[in-house]
């Protein structure tokens, strides 16, 4: 990819705020495959609003991160403030090693993408994206132009106006333009929510084949889940200005540590209980107690090995089997966690159908069951329904079990 210039572009909510013509790319540093972000109790008040509480993060040199959450969670404003859209109340950004916490946006190593591709309609692709480089008056901008035209696979496109082109095409223009000035850090806010549902999953797989091909270190802000697992090396949940949890998607999915976690990505059930035994180093396993109902986590799985606890376990790890059909004879080690219930909804998705089933004591919990063409369950079913302890977690039992699952 070249040589790095040592100061390059920002961009603001309008579009793109290049480097000042004095900046000139004579100013290098040595190659990267990107820089290591750092913010060290970076916090932002406005007025008596508290948007993101003290926050501590590491992204890793040329890592695909994440921000995920809900709308108001303070993941864009965490964002803006490591492009020098906001500055924070407390706290300090590093950059590569390089404080940047006082720097205006233009001075940062950093670019951003906007869900607003912010394009200049007047312009062609290929003078959209050599703008900041003409500007910044790089020597040899028509062929890195060409270049990074190449990499979003636009040069049969590069004479047209953005408005002879579909969003996805759009948005890759909006990507070549942030990266042919090459930053240190490419940040990405909410880039494919203009995009419907099938662009959107190509522009996925785009993102993440331009992500490892440059080998920057991008942070992508979004409020999909899905989108967030499917293309980040690790994610970060926040919700109310503070990170949930950070780590690996599959991670977080399988082994969450707070509700909202649990429910927001993705979907569980979640039942009280109280530890009843193995508490206290008597075995790999916690038993709890739920409503009279008996069920077990291991201790390496649960947050909590006393007391109030909320037995976790997502919809597609539950066995569900009729009454009377084997139900009572499910395999060894699993039959602590089994409990009889009524089918109340089906709802048939294609892939799996999703049923809702009535448990004594527990309410609804959710199954997803696999449609290998045998018969659906129908309202009013009676079932079976187990899980192996592998498969369920455990959390503090104080927090509230509905926390996430009407957040947006």
């Amino acid at each position: 990819m070249g040589r790095l210039p040592a100061t390059t572009s920002s961009e603001t909510a309008r579009g793109t705020v290049l480097a000042r013509p004095e900046q000139q790319a004579t100013e290098e540093r040595p190659p990267s495959g990107g820089a290591e972000l750092v913010l060290h109790r970076v916090r932002k008040q406005f007025a008596d609003f508290a948007a993101v509480q003290p926050t501590d993060l590491t992204v890793p040199a040329g890592e695909f991160f994440a921000l995920l959450g809900p709308s108001g969670c303070g993941k864009t404003t965490t964002l803006r403030m490591v492009a020098g859209l906001e500055t924070p109340s407390a706290g300090t950004i590093r950059i590569g090693g390089r404080d940047v916490t006082s720097l205006p946006s233009y001075k940062r190593p950093v670019n951003t993408v906007f869900q607003s591709y912010a394009l200049f309609p007047h312009m062609s692709v290929k003078e959209n994206v050599a703008f900041g480089l003409r500007r910044r008056r790089v020597r040899d901008w028509k062929a890195r132009t060409e270049e990074f035209l190449g990499l979003v696979e636009l040069h049969h496109l590069a004479d047209r106006r953005p408005a002879q082109l579909s969003g996805g095409q759009q948005q890759r223009v909006a990507l070549a333009r942030a990266l042919v000035n090459e930053p240190e850090i490419l940040l990405l806010d909410e880039p494919l929510g203009a995009l419907d549902m099938k662009l959107r999953r190509q522009m996925q797989s785009e993102l993440k084949r331009i992500q490892a091909e440059v080998g920057l270190t991008f942070i992508h802000v979004t409020h999909d889940q899905e989108e967030a697992m499917s293309m980040a090396d690790r994610l970060a949940v926040m919700n109310e200005g503070r990170i949930e949890q950070i780590g690996r998607p599959e991670d977080l999915y399988h082994l969450p540590r707070t509700a909202f976690v649990a429910n927001f990505l993705g979907r569980s059930n979640l039942m009280a209980g109280t530890v009843t035994g193995g508490g206290q180093g008597s075995g790999p396993l916690l038993e709890v107690d739920a409503s009279g109902h008996r069920f077990a986590v291991h201790r390496d799985r649960a947050v909590s090995a006393t007391g109030q606890v909320l037995v976790g376990v997502r919809p597609e790890k539950i066995d569900m089997r009729p009454a009377g059909a084997g139900a009572d004879r499910l395999t060894a080690g699993w039959g602590i966690n089994r409990v009889a219930g009524t089918v109340t909804d089906v709802a048939f998705t294609g892939v799996s159908t999703e049923y809702r089933v009535e448990v004594p004591g527990l309410g609804e919990l959710g199954v997803f069951a696999q449609n290998r063409g045998g018969d659906l369950m129908r309202p009013g079913d009676a079932v079976g329904l187990s899980w192996d302890p592998a498969h369920a977690f455990g959390l503090d039992g104080q927090q509230d079990a509905a926390a996430g699952d009407d957040a947006v």
